[in-house]
């Protein structure tokens, strides 16, 4: 295990730079006890701070793909795989939370995004209509989910709201 030498730097902060260095879909930067991670694929940004580190663990998922799982103080935890943060979404009062993932990703808000405009272009049912509210469920618990654990979710936010109050937009 290769050690960065910058003063002050925790042994947690070590094994999350010594797993991300051997990672090609994440920049990151180190400063002030803190790690600044970027995911390539939608360059959505996460600040992990030291101080609020309460366990770093290294596990291995199904296929035997190592990652970690940083447990905070705040009691939230994060998955980090060979591309991507995973978190759990929050839970929805009236959305049964069995209608999606355990853990999701930042990624996970785009497929959702794009169902939802897909079917804003459909004609009106009243099945479409109920999906698009199911729909709206799963992206506010994702994008909400994402803010708990520190990613900054503005432009998410208003897309969100652009959605949440155009009633209109199934309306051709």
């Amino acid at each position: 295990m290769k050690k960065f030498n910058t003063e002050n730097t925790s042994q947690n902060m070590n094994e999350i730079l010594n797993f991300l260095e051997s990672k090609a879909h994440f920049h990151f930067v180190l400063s002030n006890e803190a790690i600044e991670l970027t995911q390539t694929e939608d360059q959505k940004t996460i600040g992990i701070k030291n101080e609020e580190i309460d366990k770093v663990l290294t596990r291995q998922d199904l296929d035997g793909s190592s990652f970690l799982q940083i447990n905070f103080i705040s009691g939230h935890k994060i998955l980090i795989t060979h591309s991507l943060i995973g978190f759990k979404p929050q839970e929805m009062v009236g959305f049964d939370a069995a209608r999606i993932p355990k853990v999701v990703t930042t990624v996970d808000l785009l497929s959702v995004s794009k169902a939802i405009e897909e079917l804003f272009d459909a004609d009106e049912t009243p099945n479409s209509v109920a999906e698009v509210e199911v729909l709206k469920k799963v992206y506010q618990s994702i994008m909400i989910g994402a803010e708990n654990i520190g990613f900054k979710m503005g432009t998410e936010k208003r897309w969100f709201s652009s959605v949440m109050h155009n009633p209109a937009a199934f309306i051709a």
